[in-house]
Order: C-alpha cells, then structure tokens, then sequence
C-alpha cells in the first residue's frame, strides 16, 4: 500500500448537531420559524428536494461541482420551503438562506480528537494521504482551518449523481493526481453503501469506520477491513512496502 484516501464526514470528522436541527436554526435566522414542523414534515420535505434534485443534475448535465454556488439552490430550497408551507418566497430570500446554510456548514462539524494525530503519523510514515468526499463545496476552507490540509496531496469532491460515491470516479481522480495505481490505495469511510462499495469499484481496499454506526459492520462485504476508530489505522498501515 503507497496511498490513504479519506472520507471526511463522520470519518474524520463528528457533527454536533442533527440536520434537521441545523435547518431550524439556519431558517429562524433567515425569518422562517419551522417551531411548528415536526421531523417527519421537515424529512418528508428534505426527501421531495432529493426527488427534484437528483434528476435534474442528470438530465442538465451539471458539472460534477454543481452546488458549490448559491444560484444552484434557489429552486431546490424554494421546494423544500413549499413542502412546508411557505409559499411565495422571492429568490432574494431562498438565496439568503443558502448564504446562511453555507455559512453554518464551516462550523457544523469538527475535526476528531484521534484523526489529526492519525493523519501526522500516517504522513510520518511515508504514506500519500487524499480526500474523496461526497460534499457540495470544496472543503480546502475546512482542513485549513482544521489545521490539516498540509497532509493531503489530492482533495477531491463532489455530490453529482454519476460523480458521486458509490461512483469511483472521485478516487480514481484522487489515485492519478497522486500518481498512485488505484490498487495500491486504501479508502476509509464510514458507510458501506456508499464508501465501501466506491473502494471496491475502485479496486481499493475498503476500509469501514464504525464510530458512527456501529451496525455498519453487519452489512460489510469479506475483503472489508473494520476498525473502531481512525487511530486504529496506525495498527494496519505500518509503512509503505
């Protein structure tokens, strides 16, 4: 193995607060009190963006980047808002919400304690690092202010259906920028469905975190390594060979 590639949410990094929790606050602040939406309305909402969204990245042929501007969720928060009952919303005000949800979102989740440690040693031991994550924006801002981008040759992302994990397609960009056969990479992340099948396609070895979801391993093919937590990673990798 010459290469570790990453996924970053709720891999290497832990969420202090649900979704569902950051859209009320993100909609309070924009002057939309969701206090009387219960949970199964505010999901019921979110899946409705999800039925619009995916086919229309599809059928438009978006880039696999799209997303990472505001304009590109004017509609899809305008669906969502109507599903809950805020009807009539100027553009203005669905494109404040985005600015504020993409605001909220550098600060939505935090680093954990083992993985800057983890990522330190792993580098010391010679290995390439990347990240492949499955986000709407490029998370350079993040590892900066993290304090980790440093360890990373390749920083790779998208949220495009096609481009997206369980699509390899960001891997294998990650294991040629770095110049790495796919073969002689492992990738870590935290669901099967997505993660895990990704690495395989990729020809990987799948690594599968399960801090988050402990159940994950149940649904983990053979050929899957599973560890408890990122530092248990210095355990498996102990240098290039």
């Amino acid at each position: 193995m010459r290469a570790i590639l990453f996924d970053l949410h709720e891999t290497i990094t832990e969420e202090h607060e649900s979704i569902l929790s950051l859209t009320r606050r993100v909609s309070k602040k924009a002057g939309l009190d969701l206090s009387k939406i219960t949970d199964d309305e505010m999901e019921s909402a979110l899946e409705k963006v999800v039925e619009w969204l995916n086919p229309y990245q599809l059928e438009n042929d978006v880039d696999p980047y799209f997303g990472s501007e505001i304009e590109h969720w004017t509609e899809a928060n305008r669906i969502m808002y109507e599903a809950l009952g805020f009807d009539g919303l100027s553009d203005e005000t669905l494109d404040f919400v985005e600015r504020l949800w993409k605001k909220e979102l550098d600060t939505w989740e935090i680093l954990r304690p083992d993985a800057a440690a983890t990522l330190t040693e792993l580098k010391n031991r010679d290995y390439i690092l990347g990240i492949c994550t499955r986000r709407v924006d490029d998370p350079t801002k993040l590892l900066d202010k993290w304090g980790i981008r440093h360890h990373f040759s390749t920083v790779q992302w998208t949220s495009v259906p096609g481009y997206a994990k369980p699509s390899p397609y960001s891997l294998i960009l990650a294991a040629e920028e770095i110049g790495v056969n796919p073969l002689r990479c492992a990738y870590v992340g935290n669901r099967v469905d997505v993660d895990i099948e990704a690495a395989q396609r990729a020809g990987m070895i799948p690594v599968l975190t399960t801090w988050a979801d402990p159940e994950e391993v149940d649904r983990a093919p053979e050929g899957t390594w599973i560890i408890t937590d990122v530092s248990d990673l210095l355990d498996i990798f102990e240098g290039p060979t």
